[in-house]
């Protein structure tokens, strides 16, 4: 390609970027188009003819594009045609990976969360872990799309990752197993021992509604005396899923969510179209910080409409929205995938943080997500002042960037020996030689002292080193392990997740709550003086109210 040609390519793009299109339609005056255009062309003609090394024009233009998109924010990506297959994929059927969903913060591929049931949820990589190596070659300042490429892969390849662990000294190393990744929304869905209906829903995809119909349904045949939707974990997805998962809950005509961006294009509202929403019993809405994007539209539109009580911890603060732009007349071209509006909640707030965007990246947080202060509880934080908002019913909530809970629930810490027998896999270990011992699991899953002189010959078999003291001070956590394996061993997947629920301590402080209010309106009023105890403390400081 000569000078005049790549002249001719450029003037091209840039027509279309700054003008043909409905994003960017709006141009200063005082842009110097052309003559950046001029500079770039020097620039590019400059290295592909005089750089050490042979690059072609291709190449250049390539990395120049993706350069240019990293500066705006950690979303907005070009995607060649491979690329932009991965992601038809991944929003609408299934592919061979470990399953994490994940994000760029502070330079570094950090974990958003592991999708349940898959290779990297079981290996025990959690959300908030920082993948410092891929097949030991150095992730820092690797792009999502290039992070993705390397942890995707054929069906029973392998994949060395080595994470950076808060709290953690030294590196954790893990060999995962690649398998299909099957897109599921709903992992489980049961009724409590308290009586309390309970669904799990792990993303957005395009089968959400459909699966969340199906769990409503079944709970509902055994008359939970409440509901809690459980969104701890979740990455998000797609925008109209939310919408209609809202919609389960939301009566025809209300607000769920609307958009705002510089595109007038971009500027939409979504209502619920449901005839017969669920609304006969209390709905307790569970989050923590790494609920994000779409289920923090289905949070906001159920806290702001009256519906229910978030509780947990403040979420991500993922409130942008993609809009995939093709490139080509091609439907399997590159495409563009570009940051065109924010999320607003039905009162106003808008869902993104906007520290999240320091840098085109997701920068670390203010001093209140800083690592001296990120195991607090959300109260407990130094805050700014945060804008205050009213939902349908008067009650305050607050803006700044994610959902803020009515209720904020502590984190679980798991001792760093758990973490380690997770991602040695040592409860499904011992699950495995049990079984094979004995034809029927123990009553409960109750766990003996025999068993857990067995469990240590296991552990002393695969030259696992602890100290007494740490295996005695973590038995509550390793007991539940072994439960929760044994079950997966003798019935299932669903098995395994009822008997970890019944050790959720977050799951039963939220059950709790229905012993206090047993119908939506006691609900929302427990929850509104929840909120009047949280303001009366000093600005700077909180309360963790039970």
């Amino acid at each position: 390609m000569n000078r005049r040609q790549l002249f001719a390519v450029v003037i091209l793009v840039t027509a279309l970027v700054a003008g043909t299109w409905a994003v960017g339609r709006v141009q200063e005056s005082t842009d110097n188009t052309y003559a950046n255009i001029e500079r770039f062309i020097q620039v590019l003609t400059k290295v592909r003819d005089h750089y050490v090394e042979a690059v072609t024009t291709d190449k250049l233009m390539d990395s120049a594009i993706r350069g240019m998109l990293r500066t705006l924010d950690p979303y907005s990506q070009y995607l060649d045609k491979e690329e932009a297959e991965r992601l038809e994929t991944t929003t609408h059927g299934s592919f061979g990976g470990i399953g994490i969903s994940i994000g760029i913060r502070d330079g570094w591929v950090t974990v958003i969360s592991p999708i349940e049931g898959t290779p990297a949820w079981r290996a025990g990589i959690q959300g908030g872990d920082r993948i410092i190596k891929i097949d030991g070659v150095s992730s820092e300042g690797l792009s999502l799309d290039d992070a993705m490429k390397k942890m995707r892969g054929e069906r029973g390849t392998k994949v060395e990752l080595s994470i950076f662990r808060e709290g953690r000294d030294k590196p954790m190393d893990f060999t995962i197993t690649r398998d299909i990744i099957q897109i599921k929304s709903v992992p489980y869905a049961g009724l409590l021992s308290s009586g309390v209906g309970y669904i799990r829903l792990s993303n957005f995809s395009e089968r959400s509604r459909e699966e969340i119909d199906a769990a409503i349904a079944k709970i509902e045949k055994q008359n939970p005396r409440g509901l809690i939707l459980d969104l701890r974990y979740n990455p998000g997805g797609l925008l109209s899923q939310a919408v209609e998962v809202s919609e389960e809950f939301t009566p025809r005509g209300k607000k769920i969510v609307y958009t705002r961006g510089r595109d007038a294009t971009q500027n939409r509202d979504f209502f619920s179209s449901a005839d017969n929403p669920h609304t006969s019993y209390p709905l307790v809405i569970l989050v923590n910080q790494w609920t994000a994007s779409a289920s923090e539209i289905v949070s906001g539109a159920i806290q702001d409409l009256d519906l229910g009580v978030v509780v947990g911890r403040t979420t991500f603060g993922k409130g942008l929205v993609q809009t995939v732009i093709p490139l080509t007349r091609s439907v399997r071209g590159p495409k563009l995938k570009l940051t065109t509006a924010k999320y607003y909640t039905p009162s106003g707030r808008c869902i993104q943080k906007e520290e999240q965007l320091k840098d085109g990246a997701l920068a670390e947080e203010d001093d209140a997500d800083s690592p001296s202060t990120a195991a607090l509880p959300d109260s407990l934080k130094p805050k700014k002042a945060l804008p205050e908002y009213k939902t349908e019913m008067g009650r305050t909530v607050y803006g700044g960037g994610g959902i803020f809970p009515d209720l904020e629930l502590d984190d679980v810490k798991y001792p760093h020996l758990i973490e380690d027998l997770e991602s040695k896999q040592l409860f499904f270990k011992y699950a495995v030689r049990y079984a094979v011992k004995h034809k029927e699991a123990p009553a409960n899953y109750a766990i003996t002292p025999a068993m857990r002189d067995e469990f240590g010959v296991l552990l002393k078999a695969e030259k696992f080193t602890y100290s007494p003291d740490s295996l005695a001070a973590a038995q509550h956590f390793v007991d539940t392990g072994m439960r929760r394996e044994l079950a997966r061993r003798y019935v299932g997947d669903e098995e395994a997740y009822r008997v970890a629920l019944e050790d959720d301590e977050q799951v039963r402080q939220a059950a709790a709550l229905f012993d206090k209010a047993a119908t939506l309106p006691k609900l929302l009023t427990l929850a509104t003086e929840m909120t009047k105890a949280k303001a009366v403390v000093n600005q700077g400081r909180g309360v963790d109210v039970r």
